[in-house]
């Protein structure tokens, strides 16, 4: 029986060195950070909206005889589906490589990599009510209801030099939407 009475204490010292092995790791805590967002509701995106090909249209260089002269303009809709009533407005933001002439316009680019790009001409955007929106802000902002809504905009040439030389007029725009 003495060599029981002993063994207990040892094993109780053992015991409690390991529990002070233990706050000697803990003491070393690593910590984690995570991060994330809870997003209010928000609209569906139409998948036709979200990659389109738009053909403005092939025009004569002869028709930008001045600086600020344009062409006809081609329409294309964003479509935004099932939107909650808790939705009032929407922001689009239109980003892509504005324009040295003129930053609020959209910069040609050879999308092809054909060359031959067209000179003297950049690519106007505008809202439905035929205001000029500049590439790359984030001021502008739609109404928008309940259910499926479209949003509409205008793209059109616009000369930035004369003489404009005849080429590719290509571009590529993106756009981000959030919602209020």
């Amino acid at each position: 029986m003495k060599a029981a009475k002993k063994l207990v204490p040892l094993l109780l010292a053992l015991a409690g060195m390991h529990s002070a092995i233990a706050d000697d790791i803990d003491s070393g805590q690593v910590e984690l950070d995570m991060t994330g967002t809870i997003v209010a509701e928000s609209c569906d995106i139409d998948t036709a909206s979200q990659n389109q090909t738009i053909h403005i249209g092939d025009f004569s260089a002869g028709i930008f005889k001045n600086v600020g002269d344009t062409s006809e303009w081609k329409q294309f809709d964003i479509k935004l589906n099932n939107c909650t009533s808790a939705i009032s407005q929407s922001t689009v933001a239109f980003s892509g490589t504005s324009d040295g002439s003129d930053p609020s316009l959209l910069a040609l680019s050879d999308t092809s990599g054909g060359g031959g790009m067209a000179s003297g001409v950049a690519i106007e955007l505008l809202d439905s009510s035929m205001n000029t929106i500049a590439i790359n802000s984030t001021d502008n902002a739609y109404p928008i209801t309940q259910g499926n809504n479209d949003l509409t905009f205008r793209l059109r040439y616009k000369a930035t030099a004369v003489p404009v030389t005849p080429g590719n007029a290509s571009s590529v725009l993106y756009f981000d939407v959030s919602y209020q």
